[in-house]
């Protein structure tokens, strides 16, 4: 596989860059630890932070802490402390512990890399080393009730301030939206992967790139010729990101992914074309195409533009998300997208002082997390890695649809929080299954215990199918 030698040439190419700046930044949690994870999304707000993509740098949230030191003394003391564990050599940045009780065992938890609500218990541990000053060592994972173990966060980090390079299983969300990705999320478990980003923005305009290749697990019915038998194999992930911010209230972003391979015949070549010219590699047949033989097409690709306006509306800071994603190509152009997916999302950080608000909704065209080659589709491990929506439905279905979710947060003294998330979603009429529209809400109270914080959770809803399911929760987190 054309995968295995990537790693290597990227380590390779980055120690040639030791020499002129700093090392690498760790990285925040990521879907994980929800109490600082939202006083991050309020400091991207109040400081017009340009990232669009998770899990964020400390270096550049250390960098754009500073913003908010007079006009949000309490916010910047909060993350000032939490960031402190990332200025050590070593530390152990994260631990959790969770017991759980549901009722039904076919409901997949939003976000949580494939992981089942029926699951009776799981911990979780991240953390890091400094070896040097151009090598970071970090190590995380989950372990569940029936012996299951999930690598996430454990990677090694090389490389100076302006180009990192990760090696292992790091993450990706490529969206500034809170609840969902279209593209990419944690919806399921992280890929083995080789990615380099900037720690350190680039120009006036805060240029940010990110580029990533990973390998999947085994796929089962990946059929490139429709006449010959399907064959088992380990696709591989290709993301790309790069964004800017033309101006302070307003950061704009570029994503693509590509899923490709399966049954080693990929050169580099192949991946260059499809780049370039995603109608020729991935559209088979008529007149608008080169590709008349079907058994050529490179793979699944999908691409989006994101967009952050960070505004004011009579005192009120908040942030306005838009991303327009597209499945396909529209009418053999490569600039213009079809099978589309349109999300739009509002946050307010600070309704009033302890409150806050984040609001987010998605309309699905056809077509979206299935594909002709892939008889599982995009995912990973047997789950959709785009959006929780993907996962709700038939897998091989490529029927459209709506969903939106919505958070409230409170935080009610100095040391409790409540949190209360509602989600919908919808398909529409489709031969695979008789849809209704599900519904489900999710009530999360922590508070300060010790050195930790105590959680409690309720999840209840009605799928898709109209199954009732419960899901109560009791954690730890140090």
């Amino acid at each position: 596989m054309i995968f295995l030698k990537f790693p290597l040439v990227i380590a390779l190419c980055s120690f040639s860059f030791f020499s002129l700046a700093k090392g690498p930044s760790p990285y925040l949690p990521l879907q994980v630890d929800p109490l600082i994870e939202l006083e991050l999304h309020r400091l991207a707000t109040l400081s017009k932070l340009p990232i669009l993509t998770k899990p964020y740098h400390a270096v550049i949230i250390n960098r754009y802490l500073n913003k908010i030191v007079d006009s949000h003394p309490i916010l910047y003391k909060r993350i000032s402390s939490y960031l402190k564990r990332y200025k050590q050599d070593a530390a152990l940045t994260h631990a959790s512990a969770q017991l759980n009780y549901a009722d039904n065992e076919k409901v997949t938890l939003p976000n949580q890399r494939g992981q089942m609500a029926d699951a009776n218990y799981h911990v979780s541990f991240s953390g890091f080393w400094q070896a040097n000053q151009y090598v970071i060592i970090n190590g995380g994972g989950r372990y569940y009730e029936n012996g299951d173990y999930l690598s996430t966060n454990s990677f090694i980090s090389v490389g100076v301030d302006y180009f990192q390079v990760d090696i292992g299983y790091r993450e990706h969300w490529l969206s500034p939206f809170q609840d969902s990705a279209v593209l990419l999320s944690t919806q399921a478990k992280p890929t083995l992967n080789v990615t380099i980003s900037n720690p350190v923005l680039l120009t006036d305009f805060n240029i940010k790139y990110e580029m990533s290749i990973g390998l999947l697990d085994e796929h089962t019915g990946i059929r490139f010729d429709r006449e010959k038998p399907a064959v088992t194999g380990e696709p591989a992930l290709l993301t790309m990101h790069m964004s800017a911010q033309p101006y302070e209230w307003w950061t704009i972003g570029f994503n693509r992914t590509l899923m490709f391979g399966g049954d080693d015949k990929v050169t580099v070549s192949d991946i260059w074309n499809a780049i370039i010219d995603p109608v020729n590699s991935d559209n088979c047949g008529g007149a608008g195409t080169d590709l008349q033989d079907c058994s050529k097409e490179f793979g699944n690709q999908q691409a989006s533009i994101t967009n952050k306006f960070d505004l004011n509306w009579f005192d009120t800071p908040f942030s306005l998300y838009y991303e327009y994603a597209g499945e396909d190509t529209n009418n053999y152009k490569n600039y213009q997208l079809a099978n589309l997916a349109n999300s739009i999302g509002v946050f307010i950080p600070y309704i009033n002082e302890t409150m806050s608000l984040n609001f987010e909704f998605t309309d699905f065209q056809f077509g979206w997390y299935t594909h002709h080659i892939y008889g599982e589709g995009y995912s990973n491990g047997g789950v959709k890695m785009g959006h929780w929506w993907g996962s709700l439905k038939v897998p091989e279905d490529r029927v459209g649809g709506e969903a939106g979710s919505i958070r409230f947060d409170w935080q009610n003294t100095n040391d409790s929080q409540l949190s209360i998330l509602y989600r919908a979603a919808n398909f529409n009429n489709s031969s695979f299954a008789d849809y209704q529209v599900s519904h489900e809400i999710e009530f999360k109270y922590s508070k300060v215990v010790e050195s930790g914080f105590l959680g409690l959770k309720l999840y209840l809803g009605k799928n898709n199918y109209g199954d009732n399911f419960l899901q109560t929760s009791v954690s730890y987190t140090w």
